[in-house]
């Protein structure tokens, strides 16, 4: 069943499971928080998993006015503050997938203590991008943006371009023109990238939050994904080893699978 929380902003949600342990899951780029559901299996009897619909995906409402006056990274932490507060959970677990572990960076930064645990698959958010941040933060890069939706042949002309020259790799560039190919997808690029555009968690923060905090961080990715490598989990476990951990999966970008739940459900105990 779907319901949704609002404090401000109005998420979606999806609740899997019947354990004593609270998890926030929050899910990758153009999906919804039903992916979850193959986690119930593995945790459901350790966890609760509340899986969202982030802004402008599933059964959350859109906000277009965000394109202009984004989300903040206080805003986001508060809202999902409150939700734990509905719980009456002081303390909860974070599951973060792709773009979803974003939110789980954000909030390791903003709210550490109100989180016991966190899991990071693949996670967008550890390579910052200062052509996004330039193009997001500027008129004329909001406008490209905005063009993009109707006009996609250009940006779709340097993508093949950038595959043709081997400045690309196959599956990089298959994702890029599978997350573009329709109008629908190119207007979801553009409200979720610019309404996010301020959520960009610093690293070591989030690593001393983590530390002084006894939070203990498990970062999880593909063997074979070539869209966010293992290789960047590194840019944040260097802050503090001895409370990040690194695990590879036998896969590519698509983490969310039963072999996750079960080494989530070995961490756990």
């Amino acid at each position: 069943m779907i319901q949704h929380f609002t404090h401000g902003p109005t998420l979606a949600y999806r609740t899997y499971g019947h354990g004593p342990l609270a998890l926030l899951a929050f899910h990758g780029f153009g999906r919804t928080g039903e992916d979850f559901h193959i986690l119930e299996g593995p945790l459901g009897e350790l966890c609760t998993i509340y899986a969202f619909d982030l802004h402008y995906h599933g059964n959350s409402p859109a906000e277009p006015i965000r394109a202009e006056r984004p989300f903040t990274p206080k805003e986001l932490a508060t809202f999902f503050a409150a939700f734990m507060d509905s719980l009456g959970k002081q303390k909860v677990l974070l599951l973060g997938y792709s773009f979803g572990g974003r939110t789980v960076l954000n909030l390791l930064e903003q709210i550490p203590h109100r989180v016991e645990r966190a899991f990071m698959a693949a996670p967008d958010g550890l390579k910052t991008r200062p052509w996004y941040r330039g193009l997001a933060t500027s008129r004329i890069g909001r406008w490209m943006y905005k063009r993009f939706i109707s006009h996609p042949q250009r940006i779709h002309a340097i993508i093949h371009a950038l595959k043709a020259t081997r400045l690309m790799n196959d599956r990089m560039h298959r994702f890029l023109i599978g997350q573009s190919d329709t109008r629908a997808k190119r207007q979801l690029v553009h409200d979720v990238w610019l309404s996010y555009r301020n959520i960009e968690p610093d690293l070591a923060t989030v690593a001393a939050n983590a530390r002084q905090h006894g939070i203990p961080v498990h970062l999880v990715f593909g063997e074979f994904d070539r869209v966010i490598p293992a290789k960047l989990g590194h840019k944040l476990r260097k802050h503090a080893p001895e409370i990040i951990s690194l695990e590879l999966l036998p896969f590519g970008h698509v983490l969310v699978t039963r072999e996750l739940g079960e080494a989530m459900r070995e961490v756990l105990g």
